[in-house]
């Protein structure tokens, strides 16, 4: 019977293969849909993130439209012919989308889900409360499906607490959240429910254990065997999810003054260590990779350079080898690098240490709780404590951590 599965499965693929469409809109703009039909009336409308919609949803929406589920994948960033970067989804016309939305009601959908990750998880939601506002009478819009969603407003500093962007603060709709184990999202993933549910969302946790952020989007040859069992399953995933939607009750929505479509711009931190205005004298007692407690008040008198990071994060795995040699040009000298690594098994950073010649002490944060105390949103950061155990720098993401300025600032401090 193998031969009659692949048949079907080959059938399928020819079938439901993308159709293009070529959606005009008053603006003048046409966007460009990657169309997967089936014979319902349900809508999943793929909004991408700023990184664009990648390729690994094909799969996924080829099985959607076989077990009849419609997929428009929107491709944005050809459309409005914008480059790829983090704030990209802030140049795209939220009236177009809304035009969009028409546009699927006339064609006779009745429910239609939002699918999208990172940032574009604002677009979504911008998008959602709009339609809303000018339709109130309207119950088409049924619900987001979001991969870890980025809703923070701009950059946070290290050490301080994030702000979240107002739109997330007024969604009504149902949310349905996957948050994989290695992604930045996973351990603010109560916070980031917290901010969902004050618009009125009934708000739903899908935490993927072992899974790494951003599976659905990226190629298959990068991908681990848990991402890829992942990936097959996210067709039913979905399916579930816009059920469990279906029979949830949506409240009123929260109306306000505030501007719910404002963005905040993304602005690059120079490659230089930044001085640091954040909290102070939070603790830090952790277990060593020999199942010792180390004690950030073990090392009174020293100038200590504390590295957040993780296996996954490719930035921290750029910068080790500078922080290796940035230890080794002050042997014997009053200064110390001690780094954190966030939720990852023993076995795991055992193997990672001697695949990348990282000879430095860890620390396991499993819980998060450090990671989450210091502020820490992004990896890698970084805090420089001087001898009185003042936090005096900082940085939030790769550095190049032997080069002469770093080596400076540190001098000054011993």
């Amino acid at each position: 019977m193998q031969w009659l599965g692949l048949f079907f499965l080959t059938i399928s693929c020819v079938v439901f293969a993308g159709d293009n469409l070529e959606i005009e809109v008053t603006s003048d703009n046409t966007i460009s849909i990657d169309a997967y039909p089936a014979d319902s009336d349900t809508l999943l409308l793929y909004l991408p993130s700023g990184r664009g919609l990648g390729k690994g949803y094909v799969a996924t929406a080829q099985q959607l439209a076989f077990d009849d589920v419609n997929v428009w994948a929107a491709d944005l960033h050809s459309s409005y012919m914008i480059a790829k970067y983090r704030s990209s989804v802030n140049r795209f016309s939220i009236d177009d989308l809304l035009e969009l939305i028409a546009k699927a009601e006339e064609k006779s959908f009745k429910n239609i889900f939002f699918l999208s990750s990172g940032r574009g998880a604002q677009l979504a939601l911008k998008v959602a409360y709009q339609w809303q506002l000018k339709n109130p009478k309207s119950r088409l819009l049924k619900g987001h499906i979001f991969h870890s969603p980025h809703l923070l407003e701009g950059k946070p500093a290290l050490g301080s607490v994030a702000q979240y962007v107002n739109i997330a603060r007024h969604s009504n709709l149902p949310i349905y959240l996957l948050l994989s184990q290695f992604g930045t999202k996973f351990l603010r993933g109560n916070e980031i429910v917290n901010v969902l549910k004050q618009g009125g969302s009934a708000v739903f946790v899908h935490r993927l254990t072992g899974v790494s952020g951003g599976f659905h989007m990226r190629r298959k040859k990068d991908l681990s065997k848990l991402d890829i069992k992942a990936r097959a399953d996210l067709a039913n995933t979905y399916q579930n999810a816009m059920q469990l939607m279906k029979s949830t009750n949506i409240p009123k929505i929260l109306t306000t003054e505030k501007d719910l479509n404002a963005a905040t711009k993304v602005v690059l931190s120079a490659s230089i260590l930044q001085q640091y205005h954040g909290k102070q004298n939070m603790p830090l007692t952790l277990k060593t990779l020999e199942g010792k407690i180390s004690d950030i008040n073990d090392y009174k008198n020293q100038v200590l350079l504390i590295n957040f990071w993780a296996s996954w994060c490719k930035p921290c795995v750029a910068e080790i080898p500078s922080l290796v040699r940035l230890q080794a040009k002050f042997k014997g000298r009053d200064f110390k690098i001690i780094t954190i690594n966030i939720g990852e098994s023993k076995d795991r950073i055992l193997k990672f240490a001697k695949k990348v010649g990282l000879s430095l002490p860890v620390l396991l944060d499993n819980d998060g709780k450090v990671t989450k105390n210091w502020g820490v949103y992004a990896y890698p950061s970084n805090f420089l404590i001087d001898r009185k155990g003042v936090i005096r720098y900082g940085y939030r993401g790769a550095l190049q951590w032997d080069k002469r300025s770093v080596v400076d600032t540190i001098n000054s401090l011993l």
